[in-house]
């Protein structure tokens, strides 16, 4: 069979538009490369084509076996303990809401939550079937529209009244790894050089966020989370060998530039926000004026019970998500809450194996923004709320939202996350001029 009949009859196999042309081109190079192989040792093209070509196989199932492999793999492991997740919040959430003076009957309450959580979910699918490549080949114009919107939400006079403004710059906040692994593999292979355009760039929206910190008190917490998240990132970049192989060298860099940037990251958060007045060191020890809401929580975590006491952390959480944990190890018991903690680590973990497993640079630099901002805003800033050492408020956790922005930002992280894992073995990265890229 010739080789242009050969690939034609092997493409025809293959279902999906975007793994077709992947497998084509991985088929391509191993029949030039036996080709050669056999022209080295003395055949002519047209003969050593012809036998490579034969020794591929039979086209029909060696296409049926690739498309068997290369086909879009819908993550329905972690798809299933997201619905589980959701149907438990929305469960123990209505119960709790009936229980709480003053608060939204239990049919309020389940109304709100299945609105709240379907938009979340909608979100989710519409994302997932997104090609992500596209992310990064236009991220010039998603920085340029990202800084847009961070400008116009923190400047406070957009939204209204407060508890919306500071909603809204949280939600626009913590999308800034996302736009920050774009920023990332803009500079791939440029050493240290790369990882300082990188740093430089993401620096830009914290400049405009600490401007804003001076004169409005908006959400001070998610400037630290975004800070460790993308640090993290910047960290698994180097080790995946982002920006070169001189992995140590690169660290060792990092680590003085982290250094410099961190002293006057501290400095500034001393002199224009919370820390002057003791906040983090009250809520840490429990004590003083800043820390009687965590003292409050403290107590009530030390009267936990295996079945629970059907009590709340404090009054006024009961239908509030960034409580939710708590008043579930409350009200339900040790048991329910380990239980719902270890689906979250089980989630996120699972998560963050795959993301680094990916081939695919970009899908690995999405698939780790996604899941480290995750489980940071999960496994540490949501537990230390919980239990009594939260310094760090209005976190967005996925599955458990009461707020309809927050269940959005919700959906466009795990959307994005489920996209990576599910074209893990059809989305390549596309071939860009470096002329293109080596500038942002």
């Amino acid at each position: 069979m010739e080789y242009t009949e050969y690939m034609e009859t092997l493409k025809e196999q293959i279902q999906n538009k975007r793994a077709r042309s992947l497998v084509a081109e991985e088929i391509r190079g191993h029949i030039e490369e036996q080709a050669k192989e056999y022209q080295a040792e003395g055949m002519s093209k047209e003969d050593a084509e012809r036998e490579a070509v034969r020794q591929m196989g039979d086209p029909v199932e060696t296409g049926c076996a690739l498309n068997r492999i290369h086909r879009p793999a819908f993550p329905w492991k972690l798809f299933v303990l997201a619905v589980l997740l959701t149907a438990a919040s929305i469960l123990m959430s209505v119960v709790i809401s009936g229980k709480t003076e003053g608060g939204a009957s239990q049919a309020e309450q389940l109304r709100s939550l299945l609105v709240i959580n379907g938009v979340s979910f909608a979100m989710i699918f519409v994302i997932m079937y997104f090609d992500y490549t596209w992310l990064f080949l236009h991220i010039r114009a998603v920085y340029a529209l990202y800084m847009i919107c961070l400008c116009l939400v923190w400047s406070g006079g957009l939204l209204g009244n407060y508890q919306t403004a500071l909603l809204a710059s949280y939600s626009v906040q913590v999308l800034l790894p996302v736009i920050f692994a774009g920023i990332i593999y803009q500079y791939r292979g440029q050493g240290f050089r790369g990882i300082l355009k990188s740093a430089g760039w993401i620096i830009i929206p914290f400049m405009v966020l600490a401007a804003g910190l001076i004169s409005l008190p908006k959400s001070n917490g998610a400037v630290v989370e975004n800070a460790v998240v993308c640090l993290f990132l910047l960290v698994a970049s180097v080790l995946r060998g982002i920006f070169g192989n001189e992995k140590k060298k690169y660290l060792v860099e990092l680590a003085l530039l982290v250094a410099g940037i961190l002293g006057a990251g501290v400095a500034f958060f001393y002199k224009y926000t919370f820390l002057p007045s003791g906040y983090v060191l009250a809520r840490l020890t429990h004590t003083g004026e800043f820390g009687y809401q965590n003292r409050m929580i403290k107590d009530a975590v030390a009267r936990y019970s295996l079945f629970g006491n059907r009590t709340f952390l404090m009054q006024g959480t009961g239908s509030d998500g960034e409580y939710l944990l708590g008043n579930i190890f409350c009200y339900f018991g040790i048991i329910a809450g380990v239980l719902v903690v270890a689906a979250f680590v089980w989630f996120l973990i699972y998560a963050f194996r795959q993301s680094l497993m990916q081939g695919s640079r970009m899908g690995f630099l999405l698939g780790m923004a996604c899941s480290i901002g995750l489980i940071v805003r999960v496994m540490v800033i949501y537990m230390m709320v919980n239990f009594g050492y939260g310094v760090i408020y209005t976190v967005a956790v996925p599955f458990f939202s009461t707020n309809l922005m927050m269940a959005v930002v919700n959906g466009i992280y795990v959307g994005l996350l489920f996209c990576v894992l599910r074209n893990k073995m059809i989305l390549k990265e596309p071939c860009i001029e470096r002329k293109n890229t080596a500038v942002l």
